[in-house]
Protein backbone atom coordinates (compact mmCIF):
# COMPACT_ATOMS: atom_id res chain seq x y z
CA UNK A 1 0.00 0.00 0.00
CA UNK A 2 1.04 3.42 -0.36
CA UNK A 3 2.56 5.63 2.31
CA UNK A 4 -0.15 7.28 4.33
CA UNK A 5 1.26 11.17 3.33
CA UNK A 6 0.91 9.80 -0.40
CA UNK A 7 -2.85 9.31 -0.15
CA UNK A 8 -3.33 11.98 2.33
CA UNK A 9 -1.95 14.39 -0.36
CA UNK A 10 -4.45 12.96 -3.08
CA UNK A 11 -8.06 13.19 -3.60
CA UNK A 12 -10.70 10.05 -5.30
CA UNK A 13 -11.38 11.44 -9.13
CA UNK A 14 -13.56 8.07 -9.45
CA UNK A 15 -14.54 5.45 -7.25
CA UNK A 16 -14.53 2.06 -7.74
CA UNK A 17 -18.19 1.88 -8.83
CA UNK A 18 -17.76 4.53 -11.13
CA UNK A 19 -15.27 2.65 -12.79
CA UNK A 20 -16.80 -0.53 -12.86
CA UNK A 21 -19.75 1.72 -14.42
CA UNK A 22 -17.69 2.50 -17.08
CA UNK A 23 -15.88 -1.18 -17.76
CA UNK A 24 -19.30 -2.35 -18.82
CA UNK A 25 -20.21 0.41 -20.57
CA UNK A 26 -17.26 -0.23 -22.58
CA UNK A 27 -18.18 -3.97 -22.99
CA UNK A 28 -21.15 -3.00 -24.53
CA UNK A 29 -19.67 -1.01 -27.37
CA UNK A 30 -17.20 -3.20 -28.08
CA UNK A 31 -19.12 -6.21 -28.14
CA UNK A 32 -20.77 -4.45 -30.84
CA UNK A 33 -18.39 -3.40 -32.49
CA UNK A 34 -16.83 -6.99 -32.76
CA UNK A 35 -19.63 -8.93 -32.97
CA UNK A 36 -19.25 -11.80 -35.43
CA UNK A 37 -15.39 -11.34 -35.37
CA UNK A 38 -12.48 -13.39 -33.62
CA UNK A 39 -10.26 -10.73 -32.07
CA UNK A 40 -6.65 -11.13 -30.82
CA UNK A 41 -6.66 -9.21 -27.49
CA UNK A 42 -3.93 -7.71 -25.77
CA UNK A 43 -3.51 -6.12 -22.60
CA UNK A 44 -0.97 -3.66 -22.21
CA UNK A 45 1.33 -5.19 -18.88
CA UNK A 46 1.24 -4.35 -16.11
CA UNK A 47 -1.58 -1.24 -15.91
CA UNK A 48 -4.31 -3.02 -17.80
CA UNK A 49 -4.43 -5.74 -15.44
CA UNK A 50 -7.34 -4.63 -13.23
CA UNK A 51 -9.22 -3.24 -16.45
CA UNK A 52 -9.09 -6.70 -18.28
CA UNK A 53 -9.62 -8.95 -15.72
CA UNK A 54 -12.98 -7.14 -15.50
CA UNK A 55 -13.46 -6.36 -19.41
CA UNK A 56 -12.95 -10.10 -20.59
CA UNK A 57 -15.91 -12.02 -19.06
CA UNK A 58 -17.85 -9.24 -20.26
CA UNK A 59 -17.26 -9.66 -24.07
CA UNK A 60 -19.01 -12.10 -26.04
CA UNK A 61 -17.49 -12.30 -29.27
CA UNK A 62 -15.00 -14.81 -29.95
CA UNK A 63 -11.47 -13.99 -28.74
CA UNK A 64 -7.61 -15.27 -27.88
CA UNK A 65 -5.69 -13.14 -25.58
CA UNK A 66 -2.25 -12.91 -25.48
CA UNK A 67 -0.27 -9.33 -24.04
CA UNK A 68 1.91 -7.00 -24.74
CA UNK A 69 4.48 -6.02 -22.19
CA UNK A 70 6.00 -2.49 -22.81
CA UNK A 71 6.92 0.80 -20.53
CA UNK A 72 8.24 4.31 -20.84
CA UNK A 73 8.40 4.87 -17.01
CA UNK A 74 11.63 4.43 -15.06
CA UNK A 75 11.35 5.64 -11.61
CA UNK A 76 8.15 7.25 -11.89
CA UNK A 77 9.32 9.39 -15.01
CA UNK A 78 8.45 9.35 -18.48
CA UNK A 79 11.27 8.23 -20.74
CA UNK A 80 11.73 9.16 -24.23
CA UNK A 81 12.39 5.61 -24.54
CA UNK A 82 9.82 2.76 -24.91
CA UNK A 83 11.38 -0.74 -23.32
CA UNK A 84 9.63 -3.92 -25.02
CA UNK A 85 9.47 -6.92 -22.64
CA UNK A 86 6.55 -9.54 -24.80
CA UNK A 87 4.71 -8.93 -27.81
CA UNK A 88 2.77 -11.18 -29.78
CA UNK A 89 4.59 -13.11 -32.74
CA UNK A 90 3.94 -11.85 -36.21
CA UNK A 91 2.44 -15.18 -36.80
CA UNK A 92 -0.24 -14.77 -34.22
CA UNK A 93 -0.87 -11.24 -35.24
CA UNK A 94 -1.24 -11.78 -39.16
CA UNK A 95 -4.29 -11.53 -40.75
CA UNK A 96 -6.00 -11.33 -36.74
CA UNK A 97 -8.05 -8.09 -35.45
CA UNK A 98 -6.54 -6.87 -32.75
CA UNK A 99 -7.91 -4.93 -29.58
CA UNK A 100 -5.04 -3.74 -27.54
CA UNK A 101 -6.73 -2.65 -23.93
CA UNK A 102 -4.66 -0.60 -22.12
CA UNK A 103 -5.12 1.60 -18.53
CA UNK A 104 -4.47 5.08 -19.69
CA UNK A 105 -3.68 6.95 -22.41
CA UNK A 106 -2.21 10.68 -22.31
CA UNK A 107 -0.03 11.79 -25.13
CA UNK A 108 -0.62 8.63 -27.02
CA UNK A 109 3.38 7.59 -27.34
CA UNK A 110 3.18 4.34 -25.41
CA UNK A 111 -0.46 2.97 -28.26
CA UNK A 112 1.33 4.87 -31.24
CA UNK A 113 4.56 2.64 -30.77
CA UNK A 114 2.34 -0.65 -29.71
CA UNK A 115 0.26 0.41 -33.07
CA UNK A 116 3.65 0.43 -35.34
CA UNK A 117 4.85 -2.78 -34.14
CA UNK A 118 1.71 -4.57 -34.44
CA UNK A 119 1.20 -2.63 -38.42
CA UNK A 120 4.28 -4.20 -38.93
CA UNK A 121 2.91 -7.90 -38.74
CA UNK A 122 -0.12 -7.18 -41.30
CA UNK A 123 -3.52 -7.55 -39.24
CA UNK A 124 -6.92 -7.05 -40.70
CA UNK A 125 -7.60 -3.94 -38.13
CA UNK A 126 -5.91 -2.17 -34.81
CA UNK A 127 -8.62 -1.37 -32.63
CA UNK A 128 -7.40 0.29 -29.15
CA UNK A 129 -9.43 1.25 -25.80
CA UNK A 130 -8.07 2.94 -22.64
CA UNK A 131 -10.34 2.64 -19.41
CA UNK A 132 -9.41 6.70 -18.71
CA UNK A 133 -8.11 9.15 -21.39
CA UNK A 134 -6.03 12.09 -20.09
CA UNK A 135 -7.44 15.46 -21.45
CA UNK A 136 -3.90 17.09 -21.93
CA UNK A 137 -3.38 20.79 -23.66
CA UNK A 138 -1.07 19.53 -27.07
CA UNK A 139 -1.85 16.68 -30.21
CA UNK A 140 -2.12 13.33 -29.15
CA UNK A 141 0.38 11.12 -30.89
CA UNK A 142 -2.36 8.95 -31.34
CA UNK A 143 -6.32 8.59 -30.08
CA UNK A 144 -8.30 6.47 -28.31
CA UNK A 145 -10.48 4.56 -30.66
CA UNK A 146 -12.67 3.66 -27.06
CA UNK A 147 -12.20 5.21 -24.00
CA UNK A 148 -13.77 4.70 -20.14
CA UNK A 149 -13.57 8.36 -18.08
CA UNK A 150 -11.75 11.41 -18.93
CA UNK A 151 -9.58 12.38 -16.11
CA UNK A 152 -7.64 15.95 -16.10
CA UNK A 153 -3.63 16.66 -16.86
CA UNK A 154 -2.75 15.50 -13.01
CA UNK A 155 -0.95 12.25 -12.04
CA UNK A 156 -3.46 9.68 -11.22
CA UNK A 157 -2.95 6.17 -9.54
CA UNK A 158 -5.03 3.02 -8.76
CA UNK A 159 -7.24 1.18 -10.60
CA UNK A 160 -4.23 -0.63 -12.25
CA UNK A 161 -1.93 3.07 -12.15
CA UNK A 162 1.02 3.14 -9.79
CA UNK A 163 2.63 5.86 -7.94
CA UNK A 164 6.49 4.57 -7.95
CA UNK A 165 5.26 1.04 -8.42
CA UNK A 166 2.97 1.03 -5.78
CA UNK A 167 -0.78 1.25 -5.81
CA UNK A 168 -1.89 -0.87 -8.75
CA UNK A 169 -4.12 -2.37 -6.23
CA UNK A 170 -6.37 0.66 -4.85
CA UNK A 171 -10.10 0.53 -5.88
CA UNK A 172 -10.39 3.99 -6.59
CA UNK A 173 -8.43 6.38 -9.23
CA UNK A 174 -6.60 9.47 -7.09
CA UNK A 175 -5.03 11.81 -8.52
CA UNK A 176 -2.53 14.24 -6.59
CA UNK A 177 -3.26 17.04 -5.17
CA UNK A 178 -2.31 20.10 -6.65
CA UNK A 179 -0.01 18.53 -9.33
CA UNK A 180 0.35 18.37 -13.16
CA UNK A 181 2.08 15.61 -15.21
CA UNK A 182 4.40 17.36 -16.09
CA UNK A 183 5.39 18.38 -12.30
CA UNK A 184 5.52 14.23 -11.50
CA UNK A 185 6.20 12.90 -14.70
Amino acid sequence: MLDQAILANSHIIYTHEEILHSINHIATRLNKEFSGKKVLLLPVLTGAIPFVGILIPKLTFTMEVNYIHVSRYQDNVGQAKITLTHEPSAKEIKNQHILVVDDILDEGNTMHYIYQRLAQHDPKSITNVALFEKKINKKKMIEADFYGLEVDDAYVYGFGLDYNGLGRNIADLYALNNTTVNEKN
